[in-house]
């Protein structure tokens, strides 16, 4: 069912991308076809425009040199194969008319009044005979003297001189469109092409992780977009791997961790059943030992609990304003026969009117959490300092320690979800692992921050950032 499912997605892919791609490449030829129209026509329009111009500098240059004409009618007759016509008067210049060609839209009155103002007009006209289609251009350019009208300079020029013109340049511009496509296509495929098989790895490489198989790399070094998902994509694959492995390692942990009291608590309990144990001092370690396992037991899954709900953000905190001094001093008196019998030396400056909204039990939780790695992890002659300061907006508690301290290369871990404070320290020392991460997220809750700074056999001091009810 799977493969058939994949197999489907990698039709699906194919053809989506297949089906883009062509539309691409007819789109770019579509704009080429229309870029080629309209630069004939444009080509047109300019030829026309320098013919019009050139024509119209000749006749003025003859204007000019009118004493001249022969000369130049001469060199423009050799050169330039036009036959330029000296007229007297508007009848002799009809009777120059091509047969063929519609007379009566060579001049209309507004050409007659431009021509009497010393302008030179420009028509273009067509046959009459469509069996023998014509098209002229006709420049007449007057030569005034005295205010007056004295002869007419007319040329006519065959339209079919163009037309053979763009014919030329839209064989010339036929082969670049070719040669334009051509590169287009090459280009796009060495492109696209590139990027089509990195995105065919990427797609293998989704389907691989989607199976659980975190060891699924995209092999490329490419600098482009696609490049940087891929580079991307590794760098996710790489997390979940270590998440995978963490995740694995702390079920085998805390499977250890919960088989231990559970062995020790039926050794003792069958002991218990079997009458084994007649001596009432030995009856009363064996309560002491069950009772003792029993609580290790419930931290264990009420840590794994509590990490689990603020994990999926399940956790709601009951807030109110509390005396932020006193909570903590109420929160330290639990430890004091603790702290005395283990010769533990406590010294704590709290500001008392730093006034803080929170979760009274969780607050206890987060502290109760740091005191106990501090007293865990101390050494011979524990010595815990708490100092409590407010600033503007924000109080910062301070918990530090005299104990075995965390390496920098640890330091930087030991908050990370799934890993143990006891790998990074020792086995040894038991516990699951999810003090750390636990406190982290419930200051997150609390809107605050944990700081954890440590020397490696100097101690540990880490800074709880709340922020403080302002009057």
């Amino acid at each position: 069912m799977k493969k058939t499912k994949h197999l489907c997605l990698n039709t699906k892919f194919d053809k989506s991308i297949k089906l883009k791609s062509s539309l691409i490449i007819i789109i770019s030829i579509l704009l080429i076809t229309f870029t080629y129209g309209i630069l004939g026509d444009f080509y047109l329009y300019s030829l026309e425009n320098q013919m019009k111009k050139s024509v119209t500098n000749i006749l003025i240059d003859i204007e000019n040199n009118y004493s001249s004409l022969e000369e130049i009618r001469y060199w423009t007759e050799r050169n330039l194969n036009l036959n330029i016509y000296t007229l007297d008067s508007i009848e002799t210049l009809l009777d120059k008319i091509p047969p063929s060609i519609n007379k009566n839209k060579v001049l209309s009155t507004s050409d007659l009044e431009m021509l009497n103002s010393g302008n030179t007009v420009i028509n273009k006209v067509d046959s009459l005979d469509q069996s023998q289609y014509l098209k002229l251009f006709i420049f007449i350019h007057p030569i005034i003297k005295n205010d007056q009208l004295e002869n007419l300079l007319f040329v006519h020029v065959p339209y079919s001189y163009l037309e053979r013109e763009k014919v030329i340049f839209t064989r010339v511009k036929f082969l670049f469109a070719i040669l334009a496509v051509g590169i287009t296509i090459l280009t796009f495929w060495m492109i696209f092409g590139k990027s089509y098989r990195q995105l065919q790895d990427i797609k293998l490489a989704v389907i691989e992780v989607s199976k659980g198989n975190f060891d699924a790399k995209i092999i490329g070094n490419s600098r482009d977009e696609v490049g940087e998902i891929s580079e991307a994509f590794n760098v996710m694959s790489t997390k979940l791997k270590g998440e995978q492995n963490r995740t694995k390692e702390f079920m085998e942990d805390f499977s250890h961790e919960i088989k231990s009291p559970l062995t020790l608590v039926k050794s003792y309990n069958q002991a218990l059943m079997d009458n084994m144990m007649q001596d009432p001092e030995e009856l009363q370690k064996c309560y002491q030992l069950i009772d003792r396992e029993m609580n290790r037991m419930q931290k264990l899954l009420q840590n794994f609990l509590d990490f689990t709900k603020l994990d999926a953000q399940s956790i709601e905190l009951v807030k109110h304003p509390i005396v932020f001094a006193q909570t903590i001093e109420d929160i330290m008196s639990i430890y004091e026969l603790g702290f005395k019998d283990n010769n533990v030396k406590l010294d704590m400056k709290l500001d008392y009117d730093v006034i803080i909204s929170a979760d009274e039990d969780r607050l206890e939780q987060i502290i109760q959490n740091i005191i106990n790695n501090a007293i865990k992890y101390s050494k011979e002659a524990p010595h815990i300092q708490m100092t409590l300061e407010r600033n503007e907006t924000s109080c910062i508690l301070t918990i530090s320690d005299n104990g075995v301290g965390i390496s920098e290369e640890h330091l930087a871990i030991i908050t990370n979800r799934f890993v143990r404070v006891n790998k990074v320290r020792s086995r040894q020392e038991g516990g699951t692992g999810l003090g750390l991460s636990i406190v982290e997220k419930l200051m997150e809750l609390h809107e605050g921050k944990m700081i954890i700074e440590s020397q490696l056999g100097v101690g540990t001091t880490v800074k709880l950032e709340f922020p403080i009810l302002i009057d």
